[in-house]
C-alpha cells in the first residue's frame, strides 16, 4: 500500500497537479535565448516577489521581466498596473519597466512569446 501512495505522489508531481499548468516564465526566457533574443543576467526572483504579487514564477533579466500567473485574470490585473510597460499573453506578462526595455525591442519579444505559446498548444 505504501508503494501505491508513493507512486500516486510521483504521478501528481509529474503531471503538475496542484500547481500551474502551461509554460513557465523560465521556459519563456529559455525560448527567448534559443531564438537569439537578448536575456542577459537571468535571475529567478520568484521567492522574493511572487508571495506579494500573487504570481507563480518571476524571472528577471537585464532586458525584461517575465511573470507567470496561474490564470489570465491575475495576469491581466498585474499587466494593467504597468499600462504601456507590460505585454499580456494568457497567463504570461512581459514587464518592461524594471529593465527599461527600449520600445523598438519589445515587438520581437512579444512576437516570440506568441509563437512559443501557440507551439505549446
Amino acid at each position: 500500500m505504501r508503494r501505491l501512495g508513493l507512486s500516486a505522489l510521483l504521478l501528481l508531481a509529474l503531471t503538475g497537479c496542484g500547481g500551474s499548468s502551461g509554460p513557465t516564465a523560465q521556459a519563456v526566457v529559455d525560448d527567448f535565448a534559443a531564438a537569439g533574443l537578448a536575456v542577459p543576467d537571468v535571475r529567478d526572483n520568484t521567492p522574493q516577489n511572487c508571495g506579494s504579487l500573487g504570481c507563480t514564477q518571476l524571472i528577471t533579466t537585464e532586458a525584461l521581466t517575465v511573470v507567470q500567473f496561474d490564470d489570465s485574470a491575475a495576469a491581466q490585473r498585474y499587466a494593467d498596473a504597468f499600462a504601456d510597460n507590460a505585454h499580456l499573453d494568457g497567463p504570461i506578462v512581459l514587464q518592461y519597466a524594471a529593465a527599461r526595455t527600449p520600445e523598438d525591442q519589445r515587438p520581437g519579444y512579444e512576437a516570440r512569446l506568441r509563437e512559443f505559446l501557440t507551439a505549446q498548444g
